[in-house]
């Protein structure tokens, strides 16, 4: 999943970025709501951690905003407004959660991965495709029920093609989902993780494999 971290306490927005980077998930940070919206207009985030105090406009207007224009993306609202009016208000305008400050990392990475889309094989903290699993909470990769090792950057990979089964992911789709802005990386190095990742379910017998799709990306067959 790739997230978007809007608070202005950038030693806190960095503190929860590390966090969601130590579990193989992309982070990238905006300070102000008027960075926020320009980044959601050149990445595509899986969800938005919102500070409500944001210092050039009030988290709960952005919210207003995204939903006023038909922008489902999921919210988590963290925020130190600890009154039961703000949390209402905040989910009754679409906000999807609410997380008060101080709050531990690993519930804030738990309300996360809930907020997260499924695929319709989805279930409890798995994802599964033929006999290959995924566990989102352990990050641990199966097939039939067999460990099979993996890196972060592989785990990842494999969560995003599984929660878009169904469709042709391109390799800038992939790019993006799994590294954070800044990220210095070869240009090749999802071609080669997708390549490693290969290898490990062809050895393992799985029954779901990684196709590419010439010119266009990768898809689950």
């Amino acid at each position: 999943m790739r997230v978007l971290i809007t608070e202005d306490n950038q030693q806190l927005a960095e503190f929860i970025q590390k966090a969601i980077m130590q579990d193989g998930h992309a982070a990238d940070i905006a300070l102000d709501a008027a960075t926020m919206m320009t980044q959601l207009t050149m990445w595509q985030y899986d969800g938005v951690v919102l500070d409500l105090g944001l210092p050039d406009k009030d988290g709960l207007d952005v919210i207003k905003h995204l939903r006023a224009n038909n922008n489902p993306i999921p919210i988590l609202i963290l925020t130190a407004r600890g009154g039961i009016d703000d949390r209402i208000k905040g989910l009754d305008l679409g906000a999807d959660d609410y997380l008060n400050k101080p709050f531990s990392v690993d519930e804030l990475k738990a309300r996360l991965r809930a907020l997260m889309h499924r695929p319709v094989d989805y279930s409890g903290n798995d994802l599964t495709r033929g006999n290959v699993t995924v566990e989102t909470k352990s990050r641990r990769v199966t097939v039939n029920t067999k460990n099979i090792t993996m890196g972060k950057t592989e785990v990842a990979i494999l969560e995003y093609l599984l929660k878009h089964a169904t469709l042709t992911v391109s390799k800038e789709s992939l790019f993006d989902a799994i590294y954070a802005m800044g990220f210095e990386v070869t240009d090749n190095a999802i071609q080669v993780a997708v390549h490693r990742i290969r290898k490990k379910l062809e050895g393992s017998d799985a029954t779901t494999q990684i196709t590419t799709i010439r010119g266009i990306g990768y898809i689950l067959s």
